[in-house]
């Protein structure tokens, strides 16, 4: 899983929404790939975090995504930002109390990555790094497909690779519900001891 943080000027906002930054989702890899750089070059500061899937086989992946926002506001705190704006995820009251303790107005809503600019382009930072991390393992794993569950180049590639009596790949969320039916010896329960 991968989370990112941008630190924009308000009046760098206007200039990114004309250019076409919105939610990664509704934009095409081609289009988050061009105005990725612009992003980052526009930007007082950025960080990302990402979280390895041996964290979410162990954890709630709500607190794990509660922990890596407050490490990215505490990496641009240095930015002395007035405002942070987080998609909302859950009850996300760590990261309100977190940002309330550093005397910094918490905007913390539903969609925040549809209806705020500043959002969507984090959310075009963290989708086009792992989009490049999704290559890196195809170069050596093949088409893996996208690594969502709702792709069914994925879902066939892992229940092939289990049939073929390969170990679990080091990139698989072990903990994944739908591996109970497509590889069932990869599947371990949430928080449980992982067995290579």
């Amino acid at each position: 899983m991968v989370i990112a943080g941008v630190a924009l000027d308000e009046s760098t906002l206007g200039f990114l929404k004309e250019i076409g930054v919105k939610d990664s989702k509704k934009l095409s890899r081609k289009k988050r790939e061009e105005l990725f750089d612009v992003i980052l070059e526009t930007s007082s500061g950025f960080s990302v975090v990402k979280v390895e899937p041996e964290q979410i086989d162990r954890e709630n992946l709500n607190s794990l995504t509660y922990r890596a926002v407050n490490k990215i506001i505490s990496s641009l705190i240095y930015l002395n930002p007035t405002k942070v704006t987080v998609d909302k995820v859950g009850q996300e009251s760590e990261v309100i109390n977190y940002l309330n303790s550093l005397g910094i107005t918490s905007n913390v809503v539903h969609e925040a990555d549809v209806n705020f600019v500043e959002c969507s382009a984090a959310s075009v930072v963290a989708k086009v790094i792992r989009d490049r991390a999704i290559d890196e393992i195809k170069r050596t794993y093949g088409d893996i497909g996208s690594g969502y569950p709702s792709d069914e180049r994925t879902v066939t590639w892992v229940s092939e690779i289990h049939r073929s009596n390969e170990p679990p790949p080091p990139f698989l969320r072990r903990s994944w519900k739908i591996l109970k039916r497509i590889a069932p010896t990869y599947y371990v329960e949430k928080r449980g001891v992982l067995n290579w």
